[in-house]
């Protein structure tokens, strides 16, 4: 029969324990080491937010208080722009002007307390300029074409709308100068620019999606055919339709037009002379669709479309065809929700990142996965 420790001789005893004990420092020294080499399985931090350089060449990823700059040619970190106020929820970068330097904007902040905006020189990778907005975490944010203007959407249920030159040129509380828009009632969780600047759309948990004049602030059109809240929205130039991601699992897309005719919106239309419609509504994902975005797409030599990327809960990231409304591919690689989707500016890649912490990147033409870090 196997003598328990408790009746070995004193020697005995003490020499058990001994071992006993070494192999408990052993084991702790170990567990140690392996994680200060980076061996444990740590748990990465989500990614909230994608944004691709107006060149292609570089990918800017949000995550919990801090920016990456990654490189993608090399799949390296360029540069780690922090320590922001919560998680990074939605970075934007100016649109391209050789006559102004490039900067990044990002929002963050932490809930029910603050929401914070920063805005960095790309070149210098210097801060130029850090504020809070919102009593809320800024969700979202938008730039008008001519970079002279900044929108933000926030947890707080409201929107600002921010002068650009006089938050650079005042010392003044910036929510002093700001326009602030009240008209959701509840928290609106995305915004975005017409490519020309005709309007600008802010979506919300009240289901609706609304369409503003961006001289007057009135409401032009309001679309409020979701069964849910609104996560995302997107602008297909080539279809002229808004795209949006609703946690009601679909993907919509809207167009917007004068009274009666097709042509383009006048910025100074007036809001009794606008309408709006649904045009196509895209069923496939099984969990919200937390993002979406839009892109010409250039498959194959006289093969090119105008394409939805959405990314959603259930883990997948769907590309869709926006004319046909058919599924063009599915991918799914990613292990947790799907949190940011974005194509690359010459629309051959689609960038995507979740709450396993990992970006991926897939090659369209090719259908496949092509960078994962």
């Amino acid at each position: 029969m196997k003598k328990s420790s408790s009746h070995l001789p004193a020697f005995q005893h003490f020499i058990l324990m001994y071992k006993k004990q070494s192999l408990l420092i052993f084991i702790s020294v170990y567990c140690c080491f392996c994680t200060l080499a980076g061996f444990a399985d740590q748990p990465l931090s989500p990614i909230w937010s994608l944004e691709f350089s107006p060149d292609g060449k570089t990918l800017a990823v949000g995550k919990y208080q801090w920016v990456e700059l990654w490189d993608l040619e090399t799949q390296r970190v360029i540069h780690v722009y922090e320590p922001h106020v919560g998680d990074v929820r939605c970075l934007k970068f100016s649109a391209t002007d050789k006559a102004s330097p490039l900067r990044l904007y990002a929002g963050s902040g932490i809930p029910a307390q603050s929401g914070e905006i920063r805005i960095w020189d790309v070149a210098s990778e210097e801060l130029i300029k850090s504020f809070e907005i919102h009593a809320d975490t800024v969700e979202s944010i938008a730039l008008s074409p001519n970079n002279k203007t900044l929108l933000t959407a926030s947890m707080d249920e409201l929107s600002a709308v921010i002068d650009i030159n006089l938050l650079e040129n005042t010392e003044e509380l910036i929510d002093k100068q700001a326009k602030w828009l009240t008209q959701h009632v509840g928290r609106v969780l995305c915004t975005l620019y017409h490519p020309n600047g005709t309007y600008f759309v802010t979506g919300s948990e009240d289901k609706t999606i609304k369409v503003w004049n961006p001289e007057t602030f009135n409401v032009l059109v309001n679309f409020d055919a979701n069964d849910d809240a609104v996560y995302s929205l997107a602008y297909s130039v080539d279809e002229n339709v808004i795209v949006s991601g609703s946690a009601d699992n679909a993907v919509r897309t809207w167009r917007v037009a004068p009274a009666g005719g097709d042509e383009e919106i006048p910025v100074s239309q007036n809001s009794s002379d606008m309408t709006g419609a649904l045009v196509r509504e895209y069923n496939g994902h099984q969990g919200a669709v937390y993002s979406v975005d839009a892109a010409f797409v250039s498959l194959r030599q006289n093969n090119q479309a105008a394409m939805i990327a959405s990314g959603s809960a259930d883990t997948s990231v769907i590309i869709w065809n926006i004319r046909s409304g058919n599924r063009f591919r599915t991918f799914d690689e990613s292990t947790d929700a799907v949190y940011a989707v974005k194509f690359s500016p010459d629309g051959r890649f689609v960038a995507a990142g979740g709450r396993d912490g990992k970006v991926r990147l897939w090659n369209l033409r090719r259908r496949a996965l092509t960078h994962e870090f």
